[in-house]
């Protein structure tokens, strides 16, 4: 990248691309607040380059910044994720009501397509699989662009989306969008009317066989320490805590980073948002995660005073 003209205002760079900046860091990191974290370590970078110079190429500089500031920051995932209590699930991003004005991010990530249950998946990639699958799946890059941002082969990144590719499995595709909304729409009111009613066998059934359970306390929320196997031990499971008034509160269908999903909010106590994630052919439903975590859920303020 060459510098020789006079620099742009940086808090026009800053209005242009902090949302895409943003959505790439959170799908790298799967959390919010260390992507805005990354985002704001990359125009501190960019304000200390002087007065007198200026980014030929913007967009690319910026992005491939923030995809090597959150590589280095994935490095020190693990040993975070060692000590983490039970399991841990990506931070939710809840989109506001249609009423009212989206967030930049919040539309980036509906727009991507990749939802919350992609999200999961990507943390069975490792660091440089992560990159290179956001960059191409989610915003389209080609491979060239890709290897100029992380200094690798063409023919390299075919070989890391290909390893991250077979992680994570059959993804929709954009003629698939209509049948994906259809049945999650059916799913998630089913899910819904389950919590309303206490009655779950209608929802259970709509789970495959070998369906899972994974919940994200952070120790702070009780919850499962480690994931909860098969239809008979999920309805167990929901059984157990609306026998004792945790699914009490008021439910609002919301999306949560890009897909459908449900936030409850109890009275006095942290909030719980719910996500599906389908079989490759829409019908059943092979997993639900659910984040009690209330250091994950700070951004639903909007929703507790409506």
């Amino acid at each position: 990248m060459t510098l020789n003209k006079p620099l742009l205002d940086i808090d026009q760079l800053y209005r242009d691309y902090k949302p895409l900046l943003a959505s790439i860091a959170y799908r790298m990191l799967g959390s919010m607040s260390e992507a805005e974290d990354a985002v704001q370590d990359v125009f501190v970078a960019v304000s200390k380059l002087g007065g007198d110079r200026m980014i030929e190429h913007p967009k690319a500089y910026l992005v491939k910044m923030i995809t090597n500031r959150a590589l280095n920051m994935m490095k020190a995932a693990p040993r975070k994720r060692e000590s983490y209590p039970g399991q841990w699930l990506p931070e939710p991003v809840i989109e506001l009501d249609a009423a009212k004005q989206e967030q930049p991010q919040e539309h980036l990530l509906r727009r991507e397509q990749l939802g919350y249950a992609m999200l999961v998946l990507l943390q069975t990639c490792t660091p440089q699989e992560r990159a290179v699958f956001v960059l191409r799946e989610s915003l389209g890059y080609d491979y060239a662009d890709i290897a100029a941002i992380l200094d690798k082969t063409e023919a390299a990144c075919r070989k890391i989306f290909s390893r991250a590719a077979e992680k994570i499995g059959r993804r929709p595709r954009p003629e698939d969008e209509a049948a994906l909304d259809a049945s999650m729409d059916r799913f998630v009111q089913a899910f819904a009317q389950a919590i309303d009613t206490g009655r779950f066998e209608p929802f259970i059934h709509l789970l495959t066989d070998h369906a899972v359970m994974l919940s994200d306390g952070g120790g702070i929320v009780r919850s499962a320490l480690n994931p909860i196997k098969g239809r008979e031990r999920i309805a167990a499971f929901f059984a157990g805590i609306a026998g004792k008034g945790s699914l009490a509160g008021q439910l609002r269908r919301v999306r949560i980073s890009g897909q459908q999903g449900l936030l409850l909010l109890r009275e006095g106590q942290p909030p719980f948002a719910f996500v599906l994630e389908p079989d490759e052919q829409f019908g059943t439903i092979r997993a639900v995660y659910l984040v009690s975590n209330p250091e994950k859920l700070t951004r639903i303020k909007d929703y507790e005073r409506a």
